[in-house]
């Protein structure tokens, strides 16, 4: 059985995953990319944040800290859905 450190540093992990395969809105960065936003998705997630305030922080995240003009809400809110298929935080 894995310690309560291991099963989130995996659970963080998935979040990660998820966030590189689908998410990736400047499409084909490295792997460890989008890993400055894994913690602030995980806290979300462990405060028990709804999904209009992931999708918010993706949209901030995306039009101000990368830059980009445009956002894909539907992108947003299939993310969403498969980080919380991952259940709660450990």
């Amino acid at each position: 059985m894995a310690s309560d450190r291991e099963a989130v540093r995996i659970w963080r992990g998935r979040i990660s995953d998820i966030m590189n395969r689908e998410w990736d809105p400047i499409n084909g960065c490295p792997d460890d990319e989008y890993d400055r936003y894994v913690g602030t998705i995980a806290a979300m997630i462990r405060d028990n944040r709804d999904d209009f305030a992931l999708i918010q922080y993706l949209e901030r995240t995306e039009r101000h800290d990368i830059g980009l003009g445009s956002f894909d809400s539907e992108r947003a809110r299939r993310v969403v859905a498969s980080i919380r298929k991952l259940g709660p935080a450990p």
